[in-house]
């Protein structure tokens, strides 16, 4: 594993002071690691007012993420200082030293991890007597009907346990009212045997298991027990290495939940230089649950807020009652913090997260909308993988299921009107204080007709509308779209804000 880098700037060197554990590499004042190019921090400890140039505030910028700087009572500093503090989203340190240098392995890691399991990874007891309804592959519906808890289901095969980490789990169900469960955690390493197990209680909010964190392999085994008299709908089980309460995924993010839906939103803010706009990356379709466009929104050193849905195997596009309520409110949150309006603020998207970035963008009446690869569609997205794309992307039918407000029919009708509710959806939007920056394939084959859809509803109603083609489908040259993502935020940055 990478070497956590600390640097400690101000009062005694606690290295020489506290025990500084195994894989943590201690710096004490060495301003001249500003200038190594490659170098970063994991932990930035600020003890002491300081006495730093405005050059030397910004290169420290540079090395060290926010929501890894702590400070000590009394070193808030001066007027720099405080906006570097500002910046970096520091937290004042309350709690004992050497617990806190002590604890650095487990909260300022390297990287960000999360898996999804569905369903279909789970194997339904042999005693189970009742009804099996598959949901597409997004969810399993059964049949419960027990006066004492009995194991339900059981995942075929054990999961890995990455050295050194514990995992947070969010599991995804849906029951009626007479319907209890209650999942239960075995991890085997080595001879040793430990059991884990959560109530629905303590499930309202996603659980850290506590397993040992050892350098060895530990792998660990998945039971769910359900009693009562009722139906029982099965979905995935998130799993992402454990942050403690210092962020979801990284340092610094956040996620909320919906508890009857178990639908979860998760988001994360950086400052950057606390000047507008307030740029929104919605993340596109991917497996691995994690932030996208981290470092790439970073170099822009503007505020920004990324947001992903992680929901089925890689992302519902932020569709759904939870996320239309959650989305907005998490904006508005963010631009008042930083006293910023709507026309202070830019949305983007690359496929899956145009979705999100239109129609929250018109929703909001953002100054801007960035949108490469648009996919608006979300019927047709699902009526093409029969012949345009075999085999390819089957969680549009999962999607297209839970949209449709008769699930059982899935056919080429509902997937139109599908499509239409959208478009009316969109077009009703104000949209005369936004920008459309679009660059669309020549040969998609998810969806083809987005671009001239978007041109025909909302010319002469938006306040602009770019585009820009590129040959290939729909997942093709995806160099050549960042590429024309960057330079539209370029241009936007420079001749709409001036920076």
């Amino acid at each position: 594993m990478k070497p956590i880098r600390v640097l400690q700037l101000g009062g005694e060197d606690w290295s020489q002071t506290l025990r500084i554990p195994a894989g943590v590499q201690w710096y004490f004042n060495d301003l001249a690691q500003l200038k190594v190019k490659k170098m970063r921090f994991e932990l930035l400890i600020i003890a002491d007012q300081l006495e730093m140039t405005p050059v030397e505030w910004e290169q420290l910028h540079a090395k060290v993420d926010p929501y890894n700087v702590v400070f000590l009572p009394g070193a808030a500093g001066d007027e720099l200082q405080q906006y570097f503090l500002a910046r970096t989203q520091a937290r004042l340190l309350k709690s004992d030293r050497q617990a806190f240098v002590s604890a650095i392995p487990q909260y300022y890691y390297v990287g960000q991890q999360g898996i999804g399991i569905g369903p279909d990874a789970f194997s339904v007891s042999p005693n189970y007597q009742g009804s099996q309804r598959w949901q597409d592959s997004a969810a399993l519906a059964l049949t419960v009907d027990s006066d004492d808890w009995e194991p339900l289901a059981n995942l075929r095969t054990n999961l890995f346990v990455d050295p050194k980490r514990q995992l947070t789990v969010w599991p995804v169900f849906q029951h009626d009212a007479n319907v209890e469960i209650r999942y239960r955690f075995v991890l085997v390493y080595g001879s040793e045997r430990q059991t884990y197990e959560f109530s629905e209680a303590q499930l309202q909010k996603p659980q850290v298991i506590p397993t040992p964190i050892i350098a060895h392999n530990q792998f660990l085994s998945v039971i769910i027990f359900v009693k009562g008299h009722g139906q029982i709908t099965l979905g995935n089980l998130e799993l992402r290495w454990a942050r403690y309460g210092l962020g979801t995924f990284i340092n610094g993010g956040q996620a909320w939940q919906d508890l009857e839906s178990r639908d979860e939103v998760q988001f994360f803010f950086n400052p950057g230089d606390l000047r507008p706009p307030l740029c929104v990356c919605f993340a596109g379709y991917h497996s691995k649950k994690s932030f996208e466009g981290y470092f790439m929104m970073k170099k822009m050193k503007v505020p920004y807020l990324l947001i992903t849905d992680s929901r089925l195997e890689g992302g519902a596009f932020y569709t759904g009652p939870f996320f239309n309520q959650a989305v907005p409110k998490i904006i508005d949150q963010h631009l008042q913090l930083l006293g910023f309006d709507h026309t202070q603020l830019v949305m983007s998207g690359i496929s899956m997260g145009t979705y999100g970035a239109i129609k929250f963008g018109l929703r909001q009446k953002a100054h801007a909308v960035i949108a490469a690869k648009p996919l608006v569609h979300l019927g047709t997205i699902a009526q093409r993988s029969r012949l345009a794309r075999p085999d390819e992307f089957g969680t549009s039918f999962d999607l297209a299921r839970e949209l449709i407000a008769a699930p059982n029919e899935l056919d080429e009708t509902s997937l139109r009107q599908l499509d239409q509710k959208i478009i009316d959806a969109l077009i009703h939007e104000d949209a005369s204080e936004t920008s459309l920056n679009l660059a669309y394939m020549f040969d998609d084959d998810y969806d083809p007709n987005a671009l001239a859809v978007l041109k025909k509803h909302l010319l002469g109603r938006a306040r602009q509308i770019n585009y820009y083609g590129l040959p290939g489908r729909h997942n093709d040259d995806s160099s050549g779209m960042i590429k024309w993502f960057l330079r539209q935020y370029e241009r936007v940055l420079k001749e709409d804000f001036g920076r």
